[in-house]
């Protein structure tokens, strides 16, 4: 029987659409560098923003 420990969620980059399957013990992924979005002003690039896209 699957308990909330063996969960899995996909989250998905807003911007780009990558997507990451983690468990939910642990939690979100790291932010790494969204190629869509727009650099900062310093030329660095942008860090993902998930938000969970399903869960299993």
């Amino acid at each position: 029987m699957p308990t909330d420990r063996n969960q899995r969620i996909e989250y998905m980059c807003k911007y780009c659409g990558t997507k990451v399957t983690r468990y939910t013990i642990a939690g979100r992924p790291m932010p790494g560098n969204c190629a869509r979005k727009p650099k900062t002003k310093d030329g660095k690039m942008q860090p993902h923003t998930w938000v969970i896209n399903r869960k299993f």
